[in-house]
């Protein structure tokens, strides 16, 4: 059995990954939120007023969730030395 420690989480890749994941997720949840199923304050919007707001909403979603993100990979990256690291226990797979 293999054993690998997380020592460290990269911020690049938390940056670039996570934004992109985090744009996806709010475009689809702003999408239900705006435009299927409008709160009252989004219904008496026009088209233009709708796609403006979900774009606001994209946006800052996404800033919300990475800063947040960012900020545990922050604590992770000073914390884990003192606390233990994660430790993934990995098997190779056996060919018949």
């Amino acid at each position: 059995m293999l054993e690998y420690k997380i020592k460290k989480v990269g911020v690049k890749w938390v940056l670039t990954t996570m934004s992109v994941l985090f744009a996806l997720v709010g475009s689809i949840i702003g999408i239900f939120t705006f435009f299927f199923f409008p709160a009252v304050a989004a219904a008496g919007l026009g088209f233009g007023g709708k796609l403006l707001a979900w774009l606001i909403f994209v946006i800052l979603y996404t800033l919300i969730m990475v800063v947040g993100i960012l900020v545990m990979v922050w604590l992770y990256n000073i914390i884990s030395p003192a606390t233990g690291n994660i430790t993934l226990f990995l098997e190779t797979k056996e060919e018949d």
